[in-house]
């Protein structure tokens, strides 16, 4: 009986697929040692990065030991809930082992202020997994919404954020969103340029990656990037 459970058991494992997924990469929580002894992965990212590049922004990422990976696509946001497609690059599908590939296109019309990219991978059995955010800032002085989160990293306990322009005479809405996009805590102030925010959690965020989002009804939302180092 115990030899029959125990190759039942390996039956249900081999017929278990592996979901597409990320290791690694920047404020993911994950390492590629926190997977050993799992079934191959797709692919391992190393990196996803956007910086701006002249008129526009150019997303750069690199792989290794990809397997099974079909394409990627590159999308943007500029309130962390609503994502349009920038760009799509084909993946290399099966690699050699410890083979490592860079990846790279261009944004050409990017948004003014703030924007946060991420990363789709797509499997060639039409699974997908997404990026962590990242942030790039293209705003001038004269936004008529504008703040600083400092200090970033934070405690996760306190969000420190300088408001540097505002409409004074409208409630200023604060929400705290995890990587996703998922509001996990919401206030409300009135306050004028140059006020110093301390918003208090009721929990400490672990840590990790979040979005700050500032909203008003006649100046719209601006997003950035929280970081939330680990507790001491």
């Amino acid at each position: 009986m115990r030899f029959l459970y125990l190759s039942l058991l390996v039956l249900l494992a081999a017929s278990t697929p592996a979901r597409a997924q990320f290791v690694g990469g920047f404020g993911s929580g994950a390492t590629a040692s926190g997977y050993e002894g799992q079934a191959q992965l797709p692919l391992t990212l190393l990196h996803f990065k956007a910086e701006t590049h002249g008129d526009g922004v150019e997303l750069a990422w690199s792989t290794i030991d990809e397997s099974g990976a079909s394409h990627f696509l590159v999308e943007r946001t500029a309130d962390g809930r609503t994502f349009s497609p920038v760009g799509r690059a084909a993946a290399a599908g099966n690699a050699k082992r410890a083979t490592v590939l860079h990846y790279q296109l261009i944004d050409p019309a990017p948004l003014s202020g703030s924007a946060l990219y991420r990363l789709k991978a797509i499997d060639l059995d039409g699974s997908f997994t997404y990026s962590d955010l990242v942030e790039v800032n293209r705003g001038d002085d004269h936004e008529p919404l504008a703040f600083a989160i400092h200090p970033n990293p934070s405690t996760g306990g306190t969000v420190g954020v300088e408001v540097q322009a505002l409409n004074a005479a409208e409630p200023l809405l604060v929400e705290v969103l995890d990587a996703t996009g998922r509001r996990l805590a919401t206030r409300n102030y009135r306050v004028i340029p140059g006020d110093y925010l301390q918003v208090q959690l009721a929990d400490r965020l672990p840590a990790g990656t979040y979005l700050l989002r500032l909203s008003q009804p006649g100046s719209g939302s601006r997003t950035s990037r929280l970081i939330v180092g680990p507790a001491r």
